[in-house]
């Protein structure tokens, strides 16, 4: 049946669903939300706005947008039983570990699903989004030995989590940077995490539970933690000075450069030129320019080296600038994956719910390679 069906290691280039959510447009380098390009959201919109876009289908008037934006602040607070939860991990846990027990203990009084029910769906997934901010600055600060701080009402959304993380509001533009940091990582299609979560959530198991399973597929290496592996290379690396001969050395020995390529992007991700330029403007602000310059060379020699042997590039991914940005925001670098979920939460509810209105348990076929014709032999006579 498997090969009657076709095969595909990972389910590359299969199509499972359908979605208006995002999509990808790999060999172009496009990324658009329900058809608006990443860029003019960077531009022109706010997490909250991009929430209500994400989740509804449609960009909100201004009654709607000061609704979804009251929501958010209303719902910042966490139950008592999440932060016991929270508060009972050991501290050298690592985070993504806590949040994914935190959102499992958020779905404790949750609600059965009602798949007809967007309206309660939806208000649930914005309560969500809310919650998912608050637990991971809390994890992140009993990780440093600190007290909790409470969230505040008067903020934005991200005012408010730098906010908790750091004890202090923000300046304006750091604010506005992390804003546009969040909506380029609020979805991205099918990849591993969201799938997870339409996988879990096509057996009508509630939205929170789907989600903690999301944040558990975002902590393997492979998905979530490329950023923090491209600052581990730029500290590896030492100094900018450094940074054109040990590229040279990793294109001799085949070494993996860490935040270069794509599964779905055949050219610049659109997301790391929004990152770099946000980055250029911080370093500025700053005068800290150590890691960025090495990254700069980083970039420039693997352009400049690849472009005399073949003419198939690989490109810059988001991970390459998002880490250095997140760095000069004074946010550690065991911080960042958890952060991803702080903006893919309102992606994976998305699919959820837009999932619901026509849902169907995935049940893909498997390709057996085990033996078809075994028996049990006595206990005594086995090796």
């Amino acid at each position: 049946m498997a090969e009657e069906l076709g095969f595909s290691k990972g389910l590359a280039g299969v199509v499972a669903d359908a979605t208006s959510v995002s999509q990808v447009q790999g060999e172009v380098g496009r990324l658009i939300y329900r058809g608006i390009s990443i860029e003019e959201i960077a531009e022109k919109s706010t997490f909250e706005e991009m929430t209500y876009f994400l989740l509804r289908g449609k960009m909100p008037t201004q009654p709607e947008l000061n609704k979804v934006t009251a929501e958010l602040k209303e719902f910042r607070a966490l139950p008592k039983t999440v932060e016991a939860v929270i508060d009972a991990a050991p501290k050298t846990a690592h985070p993504m570990m806590v949040l994914q027990a935190a959102m499992a203990a958020l779905a404790w009084d949750e609600a059965p699903v009602n798949l007809k029910d967007v309206d309660g769906n939806v208000r649930n997934a914005v309560r969500l989004t809310a919650q998912l901010g608050t637990a991971v600055a809390r994890i992140s600060r009993r990780r440093r030995g600190l007290a909790p701080v409470e969230p505040r009402t008067d903020l934005s959304h991200a005012e408010n989590f730098l906010y908790m993380l750091d004890g202090k509001v923000p300046s304006k533009d750091v604010a506005r940077m992390f804003d546009v940091a969040l909506m380029l990582h609020m979805d991205h299609d099918f990849n591993a995490s969201t799938f997870s979560a339409r996988v879990i959530a096509s057996t009508e198991a509630r939205l929170t539970a789907s989600v903690s399973g999301a944040v558990g597929a975002l902590s393997g290496p492979l998905h979530g933690g490329a950023n923090e592996k491209v600052l581990e290379m730029a500290d590896k690396i030492g100094a900018p000075e450094k940074a054109k001969d040990w590229v040279a050395n990793a294109l001799a020995t085949k070494a993996k450069v860490m935040g270069f390529g794509h599964r779905v992007y055949r050219t610049m991700d659109p997301r790391a030129k929004v990152l770099r330029g946000m980055l250029e403007q911080l370093v500025a602000q700053t005068g800290d320019k150590s890691t960025y310059e090495t990254l700069r060379i980083v970039h420039d020699t693997m352009i400049d080296e690849l472009g005399k042997t073949s003419k198939d590039y690989i490109w810059p991914n988001v991970d390459f600038w998002s880490g250095a940005l997140y760095r000069l925001m004074k946010i550690e670098t065991i911080d960042f994956t958890p952060i991803f979920a702080v903006a893919r939460v309102v992606g994976w509810s998305s699919h959820i719910i837009e999932m619901w209105q026509d849902n169907r348990i995935y049940r893909p076929a498997a390709k057996y390679v085990g033996p078809t014709e075994a028996t049990i032999s006595p206990i005594a006579s086995r090796g």
